[in-house]
């Protein structure tokens, strides 16, 4: 796309994180929206709730997960080029 391949990989890394950041906005604003109209819930009393250490647990897995689909590009770019930089070291020279 764009001629450069780690220039392509920044690429999808953004495209990916945008996508995901454009769905959980879309999430959290339907919830809240859902939660204010049905259970009285307001959004300051959302913006003020503190989780259990579980709870960090199981975001901060998230976050790791989330963090491995926005680097898989960039290892997968270095990955294939030290395999390919091994395979000419691998190839003897020709005469």
């Amino acid at each position: 796309m764009f001629y450069v391949p780690a220039v392509d990989q920044l690429y999808a890394a953004y495209v990916a994180l945008a996508t995901e950041l454009s769905v959980a906005f879309d999430r959290i604003d339907t919830l809240e929206r859902l939660l204010e109209t049905q259970s009285g819930l307001s959004r300051e009393a959302i913006r003020e709730y503190q989780p259990t250490d579980s709870i960090s647990a199981e975001r901060q897995q998230h976050r790791a997960e989330l963090a491995e689909r926005l680097l898989r590009p960039f290892r997968d770019f270095r990955e294939q080029r030290i395999a390919r930089a091994n395979r000419l070291l691998d190839t003897p020279p020709s005469e």
